[in-house]
């Protein structure tokens, strides 16, 4: 496998926390410490266009490309709606009492996982609040949405993932899987396995049809895993950590194929906070060191 630096984009201010897709194909935002919503255009690989600044560091987004809104989560567990036409802030939610840590979506609801251990569930449209999952005392920190789209799972700081059903948004199971708090989590794409990581560096997966019994359990990082997320075409996915490093791992294996870092391909020099892949064989990754890199994946 080999692995090459095609773009280098560079304007926030801050640690960059949250990585989403664009509207369109070759354009895709990010939020910071700084407040900053920027906008990138793969194409030109030149300075991104500033879409709002909000008054907190900014967590998480979610895009809804129907209705052209994209919501950020910031560190105040304020959910801040950007209507994407106008490119302006045309709401301003009170979600959370602390953090909003991650943003999902599945059928015509949107899931956010909070600073103060809630998982909230809203309308998707209207996004009036539907239910507040007060799930734990620590920190909800990511979430997971099935491939069926029949539950979704939530990643903890009391070191748990909880599994709840989509239609009665029911507890369905509690699994203790880390010694620290969880930060990775996602299905693979033929929904058997459930993949986590977090502050105990950690590799796991968990089988889906056996109750969620561990199928994997290595150290994959020096430091927190701070996300995991599969190719396109399921052949690989990637994890990222504040070590520093993005590594590729075979999905049929689990066998490490890659190390990305600063002295090897020219990477982050700082901990890799989220990452994201817009085409099979392509990905971005960002960073505290206040920068977003793109790379190629060629076997």
């Amino acid at each position: 496998m080999n692995v090459s630096k095609i773009a280098h984009f560079s304007g926030h201010k801050g640690s960059i926390f949250s990585l989403c897709a664009g509207l369109h194909q070759h354009t895709f935002f990010s939020g910071a410490d700084d407040g900053y919503v920027v906008e990138w255009n793969m194409q030109t690989k030149g300075d991104g266009r500033l879409l709002v600044q909000v008054n907190r560091p900014v967590y998480s987004m979610f895009l809804n490309t129907n209705e052209q809104l994209l919501l950020c989560g910031t560190a105040s567990g304020n959910l801040h709606v950007i209507d994407l036409q106008s490119r302006k802030e045309i709401r301003n939610i009170e979600a959370h009492t602390l953090g909003v840590f991650d943003i999902q979506t599945v059928g015509n609801v949107v899931i956010t996982a909070g600073g103060n251990g809630a998982v909230c569930i809203w309308d998707k449209h209207t996004l009036e609040l539907l239910h507040a999952l007060p799930a734990s005392n620590k920190s909800a920190r990511v979430i997971a949405v099935h491939p069926n789209g029949k539950e979704f799972a939530v990643g903890f700081s009391d070191h748990h993932i909880r599994i709840f059903s989509t239609e009665t948004f029911q507890q369905l199971f509690d699994i203790s899987a880390h010694t620290n708090s969880v930060f990775a989590l996602t299905y693979s794409p033929d929904g058997m396995l459930l993949y986590s990581g977090g502050r105990d560096v950690m590799l796991k997966s968990w089988d889906v049809k056996n109750a969620f019994e561990g199928a994997l359990d290595i150290p994959a990082h020096t430091l927190h895993i701070n996300a995991i997320s599969f190719s396109p075409n399921g052949n690989y996915y990637a994890t990222v950590s504040m070590d520093k490093t993005v590594k590729i791992w075979d999905a049929n294996t689990d066998i490490l194929l890659k190390v990305i870092d600063k002295q090897r391909n020219d990477g982050h020099i700082t901990s890799v906070n989220k990452l994201h892949w817009t085409s099979e064989d392509e990905l971005i990754t960002c960073s505290d060191d206040r920068t977003i890199m793109m790379w190629r994946i060629e076997c």
